[in-house]
């Protein structure tokens, strides 16, 4: 048995294409540590997300927001059912009707979508403060489209970090670690989490480890 390629499987080392199964390794074994580096950082902006966004959505909606099926379009119905379906089986049917429960339960899928354009007519042309209220310190004029595109990127890079994904490959610019780590502290400063922000970095190894796989040359 080829212990590495048997184990590991040749297609998940393949992704580090021209160097020896050995290197491939080694290589999937500092992706795991560079994956570790973005827990705190991700873990955070999902939270701190769709809090801001619970916060300004209850001043314009009202706070039972979450439960009125006008604001479940397109994706999100399908999110939004799937989760109290989970809520109660998991939780038990008296959390049906806990909103911090659901909001907290929400996926980051459906936060996410909330800035499609599914959602123009509904929130943003209606209630067109909304968004600059989300993301208050932004030095920048905000556009809708832009922050959709922010935030499902670091949605997505968020999936291959939990789900074993290659983060030394990259399909453009955006897609690379220094990059998405960039976005996430901007966003989360425009936010208004200048305080949190800084308090997570202390956490935050991706600096060490970025600099550890330029080191390496593997970034």
């Amino acid at each position: 048995m080829d212990e590495i390629t048997d184990l590991l499987s040749e297609k998940r080392l393949a992704k580090y294409k021209g160097i020896a199964k050995e290197d491939a390794f080694k290589c999937h074994l500092f992706n795991s540590e560079l994956a570790e580096s973005f827990y705190s950082s991700l873990s955070y902006f999902e939270i701190i997300l769709r809090n801001k966004i619970d916060i300004v959505f209850s001043k314009y909606l009202g706070e039972d927001w979450i439960f009125q099926p006008q604001y479940h379009l397109g994706k999100n119905e399908k999110h939004f059912n799937e989760t109290l379906q989970r809520i109660e089986r998991e939780k038990g049917v008296l959390y049906l009707h806990n909103r911090d429960c659901v909001i907290s339960e929400l996926l980051f899928g459906y936060w996410s979508y909330l800035f499609s354009s599914d959602y123009k007519e509904v929130l943003w042309n209606k209630y067109p403060t909304m968004i600059s209220e989300i993301f208050e310190n932004s030095k920048d004029t905000i556009l809708l489209s832009k922050i959709s595109y922010d935030v499902n990127r670091i949605r997505l890079y968020r999936n291959k970090v939990f789900h074993y994904g290659s983060l030394l490959v990259f399909k453009d610019d955006y897609d690379k670690p220094q990059h998405i780590h960039n976005v996430i502290y901007n966003l989360l400063r425009t936010m208004g989490a200048n305080k949190l922000s800084k308090i997570i970095r202390e956490v935050d190894s991706f600096d060490a480890v970025y600099l550890k796989g330029k080191q390496l040359k593997m970034l």
